[in-house]
C-alpha cells in the first residue's frame, strides 16, 4: 500500500479534515463546525468520524495513512500534541487532541500553528515555492502571520514568531489602543469586520446584506460579504478596502525590516475576495515601502486557497513519519 497522510485544520469556525497522497495531492475532504461553546466530547466524536471516515476511504483506495497533521490557532505543545492555548477556541484549551486521533488511527501524528501549516504549504507546494524570503499573512477568525527566513520557519524564542496581528496599526488612545481598534487583529478580523458591516446594514447603508442577515452577526460570512459587494452596498466595500490599506501601512513596518521577496495573503477573506485584499494591501505596504525593499517584493493569494493550513499539516507529519 502506498503513504497517504490527513491533514487536520482546526478553525474557530468550521474544522477541515483532509486526505492526501504522497505527492500532496487533494483527494477527500470533510468538513464540521467546530463549535467549542457546545463542549469537547462533540467536538472529539465530530473529528474521530471524520478522520475515520478519510482514513477508511484510504484503505478503499489501497493507501495506508502514516501521518496525520494537526494546524490550530494559539500555542501548541508538539511533544504532547495538545492544544496549548487558543484565543478562539477557549472550550478546547489543553485540549490532549492527539490522544484521540490516534484511537482512530496508528500513525505519526504532529500539531503546529494554523499559519505556520499554511506558509509552510505554501512554501513547499504553492505560490512560494522557491523563494527563500516570505511573509504569509492569513485572514480568518482572527490574523495571523508566519514568516520564512532562509529557507526556514522562523518560530522565535516562544513560538510566536512572524505573528502579525498584534501590530499596532491605529496608535491611537496609547497603550490602551491594543484594547481597542488599535491593532491589525481588531482591524481585519472577521468579528471586526462583521461587526462593521452588521452596523451599516442596520443604518440601511448596506441593504442587500441587511435583507440576507437582518441583525443577526452569526450569519454574516466571507461569502456573503462578497455577495453584498456585488449586489451594490457600496459601503461595505470601502469598509474593506480602507481597512485592507491600513493593515497594508502597518505591514510596511514588518517587511521594511524583513526584506522578503513575497508576502503570501491567505485565509477565508482572500478566498473570497483575493484580488480586493491583494490590491488594497499592496497599495498600503508600497506607500512606505523602500525603493529596494519594495523592488524585490511580490505580493501574491495563497496558491492552496482554504487547503493550505490543512495540507501544511499533512505535509509536517508526513515527513516526520517518512524521516
Amino acid at each position: 500500500m502506498k503513504p497517504a497522510a490527513v491533514g487536520i485544520d482546526v478553525g474557530g469556525t468550521k474544522t477541515l479534515c483532509v486526505l492526501v497522497d504522497r505527492h500532496f495531492k487533494k483527494l477527500e475532504e470533510v468538513k464540521f463546525k467546530t463549535a467549542p461553546d457546545e463542549g469537547r466530547n462533540r467536538f472529539t466524536h465530530k473529528l474521530r468520524d471524520s478522520v475515520g471516515s478519510l482514513v477508511t476511504s484510504a484503505r478503499a483506495k489501497k493507501l495506508d495513512v502514516v501521518a496525520v497533521g494537526v494546524g490550530c490557532a494559539g500555542t501548541v505543545n508538539q511533544e504532547e500534541i495538545r492544544i496549548n492555548t487558543s484565543p478562539n477556541l477557549l472550550e478546547l484549551e489543553h485540549y490532549p487532541i492527539g490522544k484521540y486521533l490516534r484511537k482512530v488511527v496508528k500513525a505519526k501524528v504532529t500539531i503546529c500553528n494554523d499559519v505556520h501549516c499554511g506558509i509552510h504549504a505554501e512554501h513547499e507546494l504553492g505560490a512560494a515555492k522557491g523563494c527563500s524570503h516570505v511573509l504569509g499573512v492569513f485572514f480568518g477568525t482572527g490574523v495571523g502571520g508566519a514568516a520564512i527566513i532562509n529557507n526556514k520557519l522562523y518560530t522565535g524564542a516562544s513560538g510566536f514568531g512572524g505573528q502579525v496581528g498584534g501590530l499596532v496599526a491605529q496608535p491611537v488612545g496609547g497603550p490602551e489602543a491594543a484594547l481597542s481598534h488599535g491593532i491589525i487583529d481588531r482591524i481585519a478580523s472577521k468579528s471586526a469586520i462583521a461587526s462593521e458591516a452588521l452596523v451599516m446594514a442596520i443604518k440601511s447603508w448596506a441593504p442587500y446584506l441587511h435583507h440576507e442577515v437582518g441583525t443577526d452577526l452569526s450569519r454574516i460570512t466571507w461569502g456573503i460579504l462578497e455577495r453584498a459587494i456585488k449586489h451594490g452596498d457600496h459601503r461595505i466595500e470601502e469598509m474593506l478596502r480602507a481597512r485592507m490599506r491600513v493593515v497594508g501601512i502597518a505591514l510596511s513596518n514588518v517587511v521594511n525590516f524583513m526584506n522578503p521577496e513575497m508576502i503570501v495573503l491567505g485565509g477565508g477573506l482572500v478566498d473570497q475576495m483575493a484580488e480586493l485584499v491583494r490590491e488594497e494591501i499592496e497599495a498600503g505596504l508600497r506607500e512606505y515601502l523602500t525603493p529596494e525593499v519594495g523592488k524585490a517584493l511580490r505580493v501574491k493569494p495563497a496558491k492552496l486557497g482554504s487547503h493550505a493550513v490543512a495540507i501544511g499539516a499533512a505535509h509536517h507529519a508526513m515527513k516526520a513519519a517518512l524521516a
